[in-house]
């Protein structure tokens, strides 16, 4: 028995020593924690002129161009080649995964008869040779049965997995996100865009309301026990009261349930993306040590999603959100009066360039870092020397970090790729600046007289100076005798010359550095001929393949990510929710047997805009011909009538689907029924017909077999 004199002291001791063993881990946790924050500053410090750069762009895209007059061809040309680059949600392309076909029964028998003839082996007589030709046939019907199945069930797992990966996206409304992204993109040089898989919770009302009476079951327990004398009756109590406490701590456990769960992908400003410097290339940050990924909250929301209270969000350092400027004119961007914090949508400081600060809205900086050493996430808030919340580990994928880049146009030995606006923006400036002179020559050439004010009374010369334009004055002369046009002369001033004020080369080097066409950008003042035309809109594809080709890689490194995710997060019933209830979706797979299963692309071209024209002329040439042959294979092979209408079927669905009308192609279809013909006694299939198609020979045995034909599919000769 403890003294109870002396439990104070024991429990002191015991406090102490857990301090004692807590201090070293705290304080190594406020190390690391600097450390992050150190790194963190050091490449934001290294990646200073980028960011410059970035807030150079945006001042273009936006049309602050510091010039009177300013037609923004850069927003113009970034809003084209968005819509070109990504005008829908791409299909994504799931097929099995490439397997070996096995081994023709010819092939297996010369193996075998090359094994009988080893010197080391007698030779076989008729007997052991009708014996290895049945085993060969079994072997190869055997393999031919796994190698079919495999077949199916791939085919149906990318069927069910492409249906999954699609409905994730939409669901997520990924095409908002993505325009975002390759917007980005085309304005800075880089775009961000982090994809990962989140669940909401919320309070259940219904344990909420058993929680809240339970609380007032224990209140008026915790009331009658103080009104009572009788031991027996309060150690009745307290064991109510304990039942009570422990069903409430059961309710408690309970209380959050899960009210949405899927896919999320976000696009980030790339000013709020920190690589590591360890990488020479942004395009290479799978390889990166760390990246950080930053974001604002309020410090309302930092103290419900991290739990913390007042004394520790104090420390932390407060940001507010910088006004917007829209479409303010100031100095070109060629000048170098911008700043990386232009780039930034908070700030610590003043919240608009040179005022003095003013609170937005008291907001905290969070640091995400995922750290590929370690295979842990760290989440900091500046000012605070603890994780904001524990760290954690994600669930394996192939690839760790959750953000994908896209980078169009990157150059040899550069750490940043350059973006289409820093290419173009002298010749923007330029631009800019022949329309403001030529709106300035526009506006001083005005006409223009002088009179002889010495020949007119005062009046008289100031009804002249009065008048406005197309306006008759009467007059009178001190000189009758001289000619009124003696007395008004008009003044000459400098001839407009078209070709001072010329754009239209600009023009031309502005779309051959973006690769817009100039039916897309501006009026034809050229008129063209169809196959200069042509030209043109081939060329202008050729010139934009390129960036498809970047945007596509991206999305499909997101569909395998996707996938990965899906099968990771996602049960059978999930899959089946979705995809049907014949949905295939084993369980339990890894990434690596993922990529042994299906093939994942994204078809080429299917998110941006379609050539209609092209397209719909290359289908209409090959519609004919996959028709005839559907009917002449359909026809070979004795396959059902209903098999081939199916077909036809598929390919009147794809060519409505091509033509983007939108037909209801099943008011269209005719629907299954009796043939006539078929009706009656005579509707039952003939032994041997065409519809029951031949029926493949079992493996032979005994001593009449004999050694393969030529046939593969029945290599022991048998009728």
């Amino acid at each position: 028995m403890i003294d109870p004199t002396t439990a104070p002291a024991i429990d002191a001791l015991e406090a102490g020593l857990a301090q004692a063993v807590e201090d070293p881990k705290r304080e190594e946790r406020r190390q690391h924690v600097k450390a992050l924050f150190d790194a963190i500053t050091e490449a934001r410090k290294f990646d200073e002129e980028a960011r410059k750069g970035y807030a150079k762009d945006r001042r273009y895209a936006r049309g602050d161009s510091g010039f009177e007059v300013d037609s923004n061809i850069v927003g113009t040309f970034i809003e084209i080649l968005t819509a070109f680059l990504y005008a829908r949600d791409p299909d994504v392309d799931m097929l099995p995964a490439e397997s070996a076909v096995p081994p023709d029964p010819e092939a297996l028998w010369e193996a075998a008869q090359a094994q009988g003839a080893s010197p080391l082996a007698p030779a076989l007589d008729p007997a052991a040779q009708a014996m290895t030709a049945a085993i060969v046939q079994a072997q190869f019907q055997q393999m031919r049965e796994r190698y079919q199945k495999r077949q199916r069930d791939n085919k149906a797992f990318a069927e069910t997995l492409t249906i999954v990966v699609s409905r994730l996206w939409k669901d997520a409304r990924f095409k908002k996100q993505a325009k975002r992204w390759v917007r980005s993109c085309l304005t800075i040089g880089v775009g961000w865009l982090k994809a990962s898989w989140q669940s909401r919770t919320a309070a259940d009302p219904l344990m909420r309301r058993q929680i809240n009476d339970l609380q007032d079951n224990i209140a008026r327990l915790n009331a009658t026990r103080a009104e009572l004398d009788d031991p027996q009756a309060c150690a009745d109590l307290d064991a109510k009261r304990a039942q009570y406490e422990q069903q409430l701590k059961g309710l408690e456990a309970g209380v959050e349930r899960v009210v949405a769960r899927g896919f999320v992908a976000d696009m980030i400003p790339a000013e709020d993306i920190q690589v590591a410097i360890d990488v020479p290339c942004l395009s290479e940050y799978l390889q990166a040590p760390w990246i950080s990924h930053r974001s604002f909250m309020r410090v309302a929301q930092a103290k419900a999603a991290f739990k913390l209270d007042d004394e520790t969000l104090k420390k932390a350092v407060r940001y507010a959100q910088r006004q917007p400027v829209l479409g303010k004119n100031v100095s070109a961007a060629v000048a170098d009066d911008v700043s990386a914090e232009e780039a930034d949508l908070y700030t610590s400081g003043p919240n608009r360039m040179g005022d003095q600060p003013k609170a937005v809205g008291e907001c905290v900086r969070v640091e995400e870092v995922w750290s590929l050493d370690d295979n842990r996430v760290y989440t900091l808030i500046e000012g605070i020397d603890d994780y904001a919340k524990e760290p954690w580990s994600p669930k394996p994928t192939s690839r760790f970090y959750p953000f994908f880049l896209l980078a169009t146009s990157e150059t040899d030995g550069q750490r940043h790729p350059q973006s289409l606006t820093s290419r173009s923006y002298r010749l923007v400036d330029e631009y800019g600046r022949i329309r403001t002179a030529y709106r300035d020559h526009r506006k001083r050439t005005k006409p223009k007289t002088a009179f002889n004010a010495a020949a007119l009374e005062e009046g008289e010369a100031r009804k002249l100076e009065g008048a406005t334009e197309q306006e008759m004055v009467a007059i009178r002369s001190s000189l009758p005798d001289t000619p009124i046009g003696n007395l008004i002369q008009p003044i000459a001033y400098a001839a407009l010359d078209p070709q001072l004020y010329e754009t239209q080369s600009i023009m031309a080097e502005l779309e051959r550095i973006w690769g817009v066409q100039e039916a897309l950008s501006q009026s034809i003042t050229t008129a063209k001929t169809a196959t200069e035309a042509e030209i043109q809109q081939t060329g202008f594809h050729a010139r934009t393949g390129s960036m498809r080709d970047s945007v596509e890689d991206a999305l499909t490194e997101l569909a395998v990510y996707t996938s990965e995710v899906a099968l990771t997060n996602m049960s059978r019933a999930d899959a089946q929710h979705i995809a049907g209830p014949d949905a295939f979706w084993p369980e339990g797979l890894t990434a690596e047997e993922l990529t042994q299963l299906v093939n994942i692309e994204i078809r080429g071209g299917s998110s941006g805009k379609p050539n209609t024209s092209a397209e719909r002329e290359a289908w209409g040439t090959l519609l004919p011909m996959l028709q005839q042959a559907v009917t002449m294979i359909g026809q070979l092979r004795g396959s059902s009538p209903l098999d081939i209408a199916d077909k036809l079927e598929a390919l009147l669905r794809e060519t409505a689907s091509r033509a983007g009308d939108r037909l209801d192609v099943d008011r269209l279809v005719p629907q299954d029924g009796v043939s006539p013909m078929l009706a009656g006694p005579m509707a039952a299939p003939m032994p041997g017909g065409p519809a029951a198609g031949p029926m493949p020979a079992g493996p032979a045995a005994g001593p009449d077999v004999q050694p393969p034909t030529d046939d593969p599919l029945n290599p022991a000769g048998a009728a």
